[in-house]
């Protein structure tokens, strides 16, 4: 007489690997998918980690992004996407998150310009202190405010210099929506179909 035989584990199908992923995705325990299925919970574990490797060596696309937008702000990435060819929005968001790491980048130039605009409005802002002092001081005092032809030039120089200051800063930021709507133009154009 031979040796007892081990039994034979069981051999699960394409299917219902397929849909032990689904159910334990679902949130269904291991142990019950191993009932279920009548295997062990280690094939559960081989099954869901081949599952794993089989999405990322095929680049199954798993997950899903929601995002709530006012009608407007719809339609303007409708146009976009038309302007480029691109019929679904899906594959221009998918194209856009593609090339996040290019487009959300700090714009250290920007920084520079903004820092050195902020120094001068310090400088501009400590002058019209000074400027509201003497006059409170006078007004505190009974005196006529010392306000003569120089200051007036003064505070017309500090205005002209917060205009332009202004239209320096307006200046900066379309350049940086220049820069940023190539760059989306590039991205958008630049893949083509399945290409990530």
């Amino acid at each position: 007489m031979g040796r007892p035989r081990a039994p034979r584990h069981k051999r699960l199908t394409q299917n219902q690997r397929f849909a032990i992923a689904r159910k334990r995705a679902e949130g269904v325990p291991i142990e019950d998918l191993a009932r279920e299925f009548g295997v062990t919970t280690r094939s559960i574990f081989y099954t869901l980690k081949a599952d794993q490797s089989r999405k990322l060596d095929a680049r199954v696309r798993s997950e899903l992004v929601n995002v709530r937008l006012t009608p407007k702000e719809l339609a303007n990435f409708d146009a976009v996407l038309a302007r480029h060819d691109i019929t679904s929005r899906a594959e221009g968001l998918r194209r856009l998150i593609h090339a996040s790491n290019d487009l959300f980048v700090p714009d250290d130039e920007l920084a520079n310009q903004m820092q050195g605009l902020s120094a001068s409005l310090n400088r501009t802002g400590n002058n019209i202190n000074q400027i509201a002092q003497r006059l409170n001081e006078a007004k505190r005092q009974g005196k006529t405010p010392p306000y003569g032809n120089s200051a007036h030039a003064q505070v017309r120089a500090l205005a002209g210099l917060i205009f332009d200051i202004a239209d320096q800063v307006q200046d900066m930021a379309q350049r940086r929506r220049s820069a940023l709507s190539g760059e989306v133009a590039r991205v958008l154009g630049g893949f083509a179909d399945g290409s990530e």
